[in-house]
């Protein structure tokens, strides 16, 4: 229990460090890595759906997908999730999955937030944080990008811009 007590509160200073560090709304320096040859698996952290159902990256098995992690307390997360995440779903959704899991909000806040936002992508809850720690992410929001194989091939701390997030896509998926 002390150790859950202490991850939480580590997960939660990042969260606000990094949402405080982003406040500006700017996305800031690139902070992009897109390993070659040793990609590490996609963390096999089960989550749960908004519809309550479990979900893991698993469920991908044969697709690339990208993972969002968002919060509505996250400014750059809010919008990030309208102007970039949403619109970069609708170019290339039907070629890769998309999943934005909500960290640390109330199940009436998230979806209020994704209802503004317009956002139609799978969605889930990360309520303590397990896999975005399991995604060793810093900061939010935190976007990961997942090979057909299940091999975590990019990671970006911070703010996307639609255009970031479709060359991210194409260099990694190489649509």
């Amino acid at each position: 229990m002390k150790i859950r007590s202490i991850v939480s509160i580590v997960l939660g200073l990042s969260l606000v460090a990094a949402a405080c560090s982003t406040s500006d709304g700017s996305t800031g320096s690139p902070q992009t890595a897109v390993a070659a040859g040793t990609d590490p698996a996609a963390p096999a952290t089960v989550i749960a759906r908004f519809d309550g159902s479990p979900a893991t990256l698993s469920d991908y098995s044969g697709s690339p997908v990208v993972v969002n992690f968002w919060a509505s307390w996250c400014p750059s997360c809010v919008a990030e999730l309208g102007a970039a995440l949403q619109p970069a779903y609708e170019a290339v959704g039907d070629e890769i999955a998309f999943l934005g899991v909500n960290i640390q909000d109330e199940r009436d806040t998230a979806l209020e937030l994704i209802e503004e936002t317009g956002v139609s992508f799978d969605l889930a809850v990360d309520p303590d944080g397990d896999l975005y720690l399991a995604f060793e992410a810093i900061g939010m929001p935190f976007t990961a990008l997942v090979d057909a194989d299940g091999r975590v091939v990019a990671r970006h701390n911070g703010p996307l811009t639609e255009t970031q997030l479709l060359d991210m896509i194409e260099e990694a998926f190489s649509t």
